[in-house]
């Protein structure tokens, strides 16, 4: 499978994000990928649209995420039509924050407004499920891109969506299909509390299940991609993987300075070939 034309781009904003990641996309694919493709921590898609492959299955335990895509794929403009009646105010930002709304749709809209204009684009929820980000201040946000959300919603007519554990939406890929897990977790940890902060997120247990299942699926032809920490704890995990370290611009550090190097790991049962990124 090539990488396709662009038609819909990633619609929200995620934490987490592989945007610096897709530059080396066409180096990350197997040159034999023909079947399925498997995204089982979603967020934003990122991969997903810059593929736009043909058959795929997104998923995700964020409910609320996996409902919103529902909305766009299903009727996009009953969700625009919403979103262009929502002003960037505070006042409404807390009114809508506090809303439940019954409808799909109007799920969504509500996903998507807050998303738009809550601080840094941060999806986070308390102990209750309830969304609880802050205002933030943006110069003049785009809430509703109405053209790129009817676009997303024609890349998403042949995808499946679920909401489930990581394990239970790749039990049916095949062989000839890639999966790309990219997990939640934190970088600049690799030597100070790296279970600490990363347990928050996704426990270590929930990282060796990911590692049994990358073999399983590895094991049934199905071509693997892992984006995870660079921690020798992590690396150990995957014997019979290809591993990379690839190396990103701290969103913190400046342009100059080697301080705002980040590393993270790449990890593959087939090579990536053309990849600018140390073999480890």
């Amino acid at each position: 499978m090539l990488v396709s034309e662009n038609l819909g781009r990633p619609f929200l904003k995620w934490a987490g994000g592989k945007k610096w990641l897709v530059q080396h996309i066409n180096a990350l694919l197997p040159r034999d990928f023909s079947g399925s493709y498997y995204e089982p921590f979603v967020g934003a898609g990122i991969f997903y649209f810059t593929l736009c492959p043909n058959r795929a299955l997104l998923s995700d335990l964020n409910e609320d995420l996996i409902k919103t895509y529902e909305a766009i794929k299903t009727d996009p403009d009953l969700v625009i039509n919403m979103l262009e009646k929502y002003p960037y105010d505070s006042d409404f930002y807390y009114s809508m924050r506090a809303r439940k709304p019954r409808s799909l749709h109007g799920h969504a809209a509500r996903l998507i407004y807050l998303n738009r204009t809550c601080w840094n684009g941060l999806y986070r929820v308390n102990r209750k499920g309830e969304f609880n980000v802050p205002f933030g201040r943006h110069k003049n946000p785009r809430i509703c891109d109405a053209d790129n959300l009817r676009n997303v919603s024609l890349v998403l007519q042949n995808t499946k969506l679920l909401s489930a554990d990581f394990e239970q939406a790749v039990q049916k890929a095949k062989s000839g299909s890639l999966v790309y897990f990219d997990p939640p977790y934190i970088t600049g940890h690799q030597n100070n509390g790296f279970h600490m902060y990363n347990n928050r997120l996704f426990a270590w247990s929930d990282q060796e299940r990911l590692a049994r299942v990358a073999f399983a699926l590895s094991s049934r032809g199905v071509f693997v991609l892992v984006s995870n920490a660079d921690h020798a704890n992590i690396r150990e995990l995957y014997p019979d993987f290809y591993k990379y370290r690839i190396t990103r611009k701290s969103l913190i550090g400046g342009l100059n300075s080697s301080r705002g190097d980040i590393t993270e790991s790449l990890f593959s049962n087939y090579p990536l070939e053309g990849l600018e990124a140390e073999i480890i």
